[in-house]
C-alpha cells in the first residue's frame, strides 16, 4: 500500500515527502484545467521566493483558508505576522491572465487541532466570489470535486487551475478519505486546496487536501490514488467567529471631526468630542474626508459626494467615474478612473477646471494643488486653478499637502517634507521604510512599511514620537491623531502625542 504524503510544494526538488505542503515544486490537481467562474474563490498561495505553493480558498474579502502545513518552516504555526512573506493570487483561473488580485498575507490564525490556517489579505479582495463551507459532513460514496494550483500528470509548475472528480471511502472526526476517479489525482502543490460538492450549480467546501499517494502526478511512482481530506462541516463556528470584516477601513480627522470608512464599507462622523455620537453618512464608500466644515466620500462605484456645514447637511454629487477625491475648506478635487485631474473653488456647485492628465493622486488645500503623475513626477501649483505648475520631484509614489507644506514618499521609500514656497529646500524626515506621509497644521505622520505610525509637531527637525503599531491607516491634525489598526480598531488622542488613545470605533 502506498503512503499517504503531505503535500505542500517547496523548490526542493529532491524532497521525499509528499505533504501536500512541503517538499518540491508546486503541483495541481492531475486532472483538467478549471474554466468554471464559479470557482474563482480559489486562491495560489506563494511562500517566500520559491520556498513553497499552496492552494486555498477565499472564505470573505479578507480571509483565506488553506492547510496549516503551508506555512509551517518546522517548528509549528504560530498566530501572527507569517515568518516568510507569502502572496496570494485570487480570482484568477489562468495565471497568466490579469483577472482577479495578487495580495500579500499578512497575518495568520492556526486551528488549534486540525491542519487549517485562516490566512488575513493586507488588503480586500472585492469583487470576487466567495466560497461556502458545507455543513453536513461527507458521507462514503458520495461524488466530490477537487481543485488545486499544484502539480498535474505531466506539467510541473502548472499556470492553471486543475480540478478532479473523488468518490468519498471513509469518514473520521476531522477528516475523510478519498480515491480519485477517471485519472484524477492531488499532487505537490494542491495543500489547502478545496475539495466541493456541487450543489444547484455552485460548490459547497467540504474539506481541504491533507495528504496524498501522489499516484498519476508528474515524478511520482505510487500506484494506489487516495488521499486524506481535513474536514470543515464540523468547525465552521470557529471559521465564521475568525474571519472578521474590519471594524474601519480608513479614517480622517480634524480638530472638531472624526471620519470613518467602515469594513461594511459605511461612512460616519462625529463632532465635537470623541465620546459624541456618530452621524451616519453614505453607504458602499471607500473613502471619507473631513476639512473644516466640509465632507467629502466617493462611492465604491465612483461617484464623488461632498457637503458643508452641519454634519446633517445634504450631500451634493459632485462626479461621477471618480477613483479618488480630495477635499479643502474652499476647495474639491477629484481624480477620474481616466486618470484626469480636476478642481473646483468656491461653492459645492460651481464649474470643474481641468488640472492634468496621466494622474494617480490629485490633492487640494485652499491656495494649492499638487497631482503626482503615473510616472512618479509631483507638479504643485500656488494660487488660482489655472496658474502653471512647478515640478516638486521625482521618483515619488505619494504625497500630501497642507498649508505651506508638501511632504512625499519616494519610491525607495524615503519620506521628506519642505516648509514655505514652492522652491524651498526638502528636509529628509526618515531615509527609507515609509509608506505614507500625512500632514496637518504643524503636525507630521508617517506611516511605515512595518505599520508603526510616526507623528511629530513643530519644526521639521524635531523627533518623530512612535504612536502606534500594526497601523493600517494614520491621520493627524494639529490636536488629534488618529489611526485604524489592522484588526479594525479606530483610535483617536487629541492633545499632545503621549496623551492616551480613545477607542472611537
Amino acid at each position: 500500500m502506498s503512503s499517504l504524503r503531505t503535500l505542500a510544494s517547496s523548490a526542493l526538488i529532491g524532497a521525499v515527502l509528499l505533504p501536500l505542503a512541503a517538499g518540491s515544486p508546486a503541483g495541481a490537481v492531475a486532472g483538467p484545467g478549471a474554466t468554471d467562474t464559479a470557482l474563482s474563490f480559489a486562491v495560489k498561495i506563494e511562500v517566500g521566493d520559491t520556498l513553497r505553493a499552496c492552494s486555498g480558498a477565499l472564505l470573505n474579502r479578507w480571509w483565506v483558508v488553506t492547510a496549516k502545513a503551508c506555512f509551517d518552516d518546522g517548528a509549528g504555526v504560530v498566530a501572527g505576522r507569517p515568518t516568510q512573506r507569502t502572496t496570494a493570487t485570487i480570482g484568477r483561473l489562468d495565471l497568466t491572465t490579469s483577472a482577479g488580485a495578487v495580495r500579500t498575507i499578512d497575518k495568520v490564525v492556526p486551528h488549534p487541532d486540525r491542519n487549517v490556517v485562516l490566512a488575513r489579505l493586507s488588503q480586500e479582495a472585492p469583487g470576487i466570489a466567495v466560497a461556502t463551507v458545507g455543513q453536513t459532513a461527507p458521507v462514503a460514496g458520495e461524488q466530490l470535486v477537487a481543485a488545486g494550483f499544484g502539480r498535474t500528470a505531466d506539467t510541473w509548475v502548472p499556470r492553471q487551475l486543475h480540478t478532479g472528480q473523488f468518490t468519498v471511502d471513509d469518514v473520521t472526526s476531522g477528516t475523510f478519505q478519498v480515491s480519485g476517479t477517471g485519472g484524477a489525482a492531488i499532487c505537490r502543490g494542491d495543500a489547502g486546496g478545496p475539495i466541493l460538492r456541487s450543489v444547484g450549480g455552485g460548490y459547497e467546501l467540504v474539506g481541504l487536501h491533507h495528504s496524498a499517494t501522489g499516484a498519476g502526478c508528474l515524478a511520482e511512482t505510487a500506484t494506489e490514488n487516495r488521499a486524506v481530506e481535513t474536514r470543515l462541516d464540523d468547525i465552521s463556528a470557529w471559521l465564521t467567529a475568525t474571519v472578521r470584516v474590519p471594524n474601519a477601513l480608513r479614517m480622517s480627522v480634524t480638530d472638531t471631526r472624526v471620519g470613518v470608512l467602515r469594513g461594511d464599507y459605511g461612512t460616519q462622523v462625529k463632532e465635537g468630542g470623541l465620546s459624541t455620537l456618530w452621524t451616519q453618512l453614505l453607504t458602499d464608500a471607500r473613502q471619507i474626508e473631513v476639512a473644516d466644515d466640509r465632507i467629502g466620500v466617493l462611492t465604491r462605484g465612483g461617484v464623488a459626494y461632498a457637503k458643508e456645514g452641519a454634519t446633517t447637511a445634504t450631500f451634493v454629487n459632485e462626479y461621477s467615474g471618480v477613483q479618488q477625491m480630495a477635499v479643502s475648506g474652499n476647495r474639491v478635487g477629484v481624480l477620474t478612473d481616466a486618470g484626469e485631474a480636476l478642481a473646483k473653488e468656491g461653492g459645492l456647485s460651481t464649474a470643474w477646471v481641468p488640472q492634468y492628465t496621466d494622474v494617480k493622486q490629485i490633492e487640494v488645500t485652499d491656495t494649492r494643488v499638487g497631482v503626482l503623475t503615473r510616472s512618479g513626477v509631483l507638479l504643485v501649483k500656488e494660487g488660482t486653478l489655472r496658474t502653471n505648475w512647478i515640478q516638486q520631484y521625482t521618483g515619488v509614489k505619494q504625497f500630501a499637502l497642507f498649508g505651506d507644506r508638501i511632504g512625499v514618499v519616494t519610491e525607495s521609500g524615503a519620506a521628506m517634507v519642505k516648509a514655505g514656497g514652492l522652491g524651498a529646500a526638502w528636509v529628509p524626515q526618515l531615509a527609507s521604510g515609509a509608506e505614507a506621509v500625512v500632514l496637518r497644521d504643524d503636525r507630521v505622520g508617517v506611516l511605515t512599511s512595518e505599520r508603526v505610525a510616526l507623528v511629530k509637531e513643530g519644526a521639521l527637525t524635531t523627533t518623530f514620537v512612535t504612536e502606534h503599531t500594526d497601523v493600517r491607516d494614520l491621520d493627524v491634525s494639529g490636536d488629534r491623531v488618529g489611526v485604524v489598526r489592522y484588526d479594525g480598531e479606530a483610535l483617536v488622542k487629541s492633545g499632545g502625542l503621549s496623551t492616551l488613545w480613545t477607542t472611537v470605533w
